[in-house]
């Protein structure tokens, strides 16, 4: 994405650059001659007596001779141009070295805005931009004061004024006027009045030199205005690249340049077509429920199951008889019959669900029959011999509960006995009613 009017505002901005080191270059020499002027640091014993020498002695008595004292210079007659409410020297000379000081800036200001008005400087081209405009516009302001000060000065020489010195032959009867009102028939023209000539031609160049030759001053507050309003897009352009730095990642969202690089993510297929997949509401004057979703028969609630006083047998599962409720429907398509609609239920009988903790009683009822198994081992594996009573002779037989052992050899004819302890041969856990829990968590037991 670049800048939208930087092809325009490049070549201004070269334009600029450019225009303003050569100004800064020309008034700085300007500057520079009028300080050496002043501290008499140039040689004019070299004038002639012509109208250049003339104009060039007049330049510095008017305006640029300071108050030191060259006794080489030519003397003009300087009777006419003394008396008048010129501008003094010593202002000129103020304003030559605030020149001079600022035209330095200006011409580094437009050399940094020269090099640095590319699009890769686009994020601080403004800060440039700012100092070069502020700088022109004191400049622009310091030409125009100048120039009025030199215009007065142009004004004065021009217009009638009453001095207090007498004229050529008749000294007390004849006023001295300035160039315009000196009187052109009186014969030869005089020193005093070619000074006076000279110093009009001189003022009004100081004038057109403050004004920068009209047109540069105006150029220089066009470009000006022109660069201070492109302050304001470089702004709003930097500001919508700092607000898509979020998004650089997906190129699909930022465009390097005019356009996009390709065309946005459709995470939804948003762009596809798509069948309508629901029916359009259609206009009645009366909503009708369908027939197919109202049930015109009485519907059949089942009793709930009374709790089962007998665990000790399972109850089968017994249909019970059905219970009509009746209630209100709303205007049906037909009218509604007043018999009740027989409907066989076709639905299977669902089979009792199994307790909760069914795996665990079976585990429980297999370790208890294990214990009782390996009592009964334990206890049939005692026998008393014959040789008395507090004799036991201990001897594991395993499972075989009615063979204990051999017999002595001289007991052959008895019978042999048997020692097991009155207890059920069939497991007693199997009897064991079901556990609370059990019944608590099945309705069939």
């Amino acid at each position: 994405m670049t800048l939208p009017s930087y092809s325009v505002f490049r070549p201004f901005a070269i334009f600029a650059g450019v225009f303003g080191i050569f100004q800064s270059l020309v008034w700085i020499g300007f500057a520079i001659t009028g300080i050496i002027a002043y501290y008499c640091d140039i040689d004019f014993s070299g004038q002639t007596e012509t109208m250049g020498s003339l104009l060039t002695l007049t330049f510095f008595n008017v305006y640029f001779r300071g108050t030191c004292d060259q006794p080489n210079i030519p003397a003009i007659d300087m009777s006419l141009v003394q008396p008048l409410n010129l501008m003094p020297p010593g202002d000129v000379h103020a304003f030559v070295w605030v020149y001079l000081i600022i035209h330095l800036f200006w011409g580094i200001s437009s050399l940094t805005l020269l090099t640095n008005a590319r699009h890769k400087y686009v994020r601080y081209i403004n800060v440039f931009l700012y100092i070069w405009i502020i700088i022109t516009m004191i400049i622009s302001v310091l030409d125009l004061a100048l120039g009025i000060l030199f215009a007065i000065d142009y004004d004065t020489l021009v217009e009638t004024h009453r001095l207090s010195t007498a004229m050529i032959s008749d000294s007390s009867s004849k006023q001295k006027n300035a160039l315009f009102a000196y009187p052109f028939g009186m014969g030869q023209v005089l020193p005093p009045v070619q000074v006076l000539a000279t110093a009009v031609h001189v003022s009004g160049i100081m004038m057109v030199m403050a004004f920068r030759g009209w047109i540069f001053w105006i150029v220089n507050v066009a470009l000006a205005i022109f660069m201070f309003t492109q302050t304001f897009k470089i702004y709003d352009y930097n500001q919508m690249r700092r607000k898509q730095t979020n998004g650089t990642a997906n190129g699909g969202y930022v465009p390097e340049g005019d356009t996009m690089r390709r065309p946005p993510i459709d995470a939804y297929d948003m762009n596809q077509p798509r069948a309508q997949t629901f029916a359009q509401p259609t206009t009645a004057a009366e909503y009708r429920r369908p027939l197919e979703r109202i049930s015109e028969g009485p519907i059949a609630v089942e009793s709930p199951v009374p709790p089962q006083s007998d665990w000790s047998q399972q109850r089968t599962f017994e249909p019970k008889p059905t219970v009509v409720v009746s209630r209100t429907l709303e205007p049906l398509a037909r009218a509604q019959s007043n018999e009740p609609e027989e409907r066989m239920d076709n639905r299977p009988i669902p089979p009792p669900p199994p307790p909760k903790n069914f795996m665990n009683t079976v585990v429980r009822r297999d370790v208890a029959a294990a214990k009782v198994a390996r009592e009964l081992n334990y206890r049939n594996s005692f026998n008393v011999n014959n040789s008395g009573i507090a004799a036991v002779n201990l001897r594991p037989t395993g499972l075989n509960l009615t063979n204990p052992g051999p017999l002595n050899p001289g007991d052959g004819d008895l019978p042999t006995p048997n020692y097991s302890p009155p207890m059920p041969r069939t497991n007693p856990f199997e009897n064991r009613p079901p556990l609370r829990s059990v019944l608590r968590n099945s309705r069939f037991q």
